[in-house]
């Protein structure tokens, strides 16, 4: 039987991250009461990642309500412009405390965190200010716990170990090369855009109930490409990331929670196989965490 807490320790070390089947959930911290069209999730990071989750999308900000510029840049997680708590905030520090914490006490695991600058408040990245706040303030101090590669790593290289998964560019050249998987340039509503070493699926604008077929096609699409992949290339590293998320603020038949409803309903779950590649779910504990757990099976 499965241990979905480390699952990771029964893959055998040499094993390329972009040949998995990779649970991951989509603003992941955004499991607190909040606006129906906000909330994500209804289980917290550390309970995704007792249950298998192995890719966690972070969306941050400023906190424009604090005057002191210092207390603006201890960053925020958001969903677009809103804050994912209806009463306080949660900080990046306490997210990644918690990845930490559970690296520790299961080192034959890694956890990909995709960072990603929305939300409120201007920045200057011309200069880079973003990226060098995110190095400065939650990288460099905990170097040794992080992988920095740009490269598809194996598990042996990563074990133990967040993966940077950058959704902000970065202009300083050296930097960028010692700064994570860059991942900072898809197309926004994209179904299959094609980069080489990541292939990404992240059709968000979900207009009508109509549209989640659409959505369910896509998700199904790229995942038989993923498998077919894999199957039949399995040295070359491609990194397929496959987002299930969609909404539309202004139907609350198009919220977070219906979609990934409907989703489910459409059978997306038929196209997993061995090697499927990152599927990022919202509402993952749904059904007893049936869709991460057929994921985290497929490995084996």
């Amino acid at each position: 039987m499965v241990n979905y807490g480390e699952w990771m320790r029964d893959v055998n070390d040499d094993t390329l991250l972009s040949t998995l089947s990779l649970p991951g959930t989509h603003n992941a911290a955004a499991c607190h009461t909040a606006l129906p069209s906000v909330q994500c999730q209804g289980a917290s990071v550390k309970d995704q990642l007792n249950n298998g989750v192995r890719f966690l999308d972070i969306r941050l900000s400023k906190n424009i309500l604090k005057s002191d510029e210092a207390d603006q840049k201890n960053l925020i997680v958001c969903h677009g412009k809103f804050p994912v708590k209806l009463l306080g905030n949660v900080y990046l520090k306490d997210v990644l405390s918690d990845v930490f914490k559970y690296l520790e006490e299961h080192s034959s695991e890694t956890v990909i965190v995709s960072l990603k600058q929305e939300g409120n408040g201007s920045w200057d990245n011309d200069q880079d200010e973003f990226g060098n706040l995110i190095w400065d303030k939650y990288v460099s101090p905990n170097h040794d716990r992080w992988y920095l590669g740009t490269d598809i790593p194996r598990l042996r290289d990563c074990r133990g170990k967040a993966i940077l998964f950058r959704r902000f560019g970065v202009k300083n050249e050296e930097r960028k090369n010692q700064f994570g998987v860059d991942a900072a340039w898809w197309s926004y509503n994209c179904t299959h855009d094609d980069r080489g070493a990541l292939q990404i699926q992240d059709f968000c604008e979900i207009s009508s109930v109509d549209d989640i077929a659409k959505k369910a096609e896509y998700v199904k699409s790229l995942s038989k490409a993923a498998v077919e992949h894999n199957s039949t290339n399995p040295g070359d590293a491609k990194l397929f990331v496959n987002f299930c998320s969609g909404s539309n603020f202004f139907d609350p038949n198009c919220w977070p929670s219906k979609v990934a409803q409907g989703l489910n309903e459409q059978g997306i779950a038929e196209s997993f196989g061995k090697g499927s590649g990152i599927i990022v779910l919202d509402y993952a504990e749904e059904s007893e965490w049936n869709l991460v757990r057929e994921l985290v099976d497929k490995n084996f």
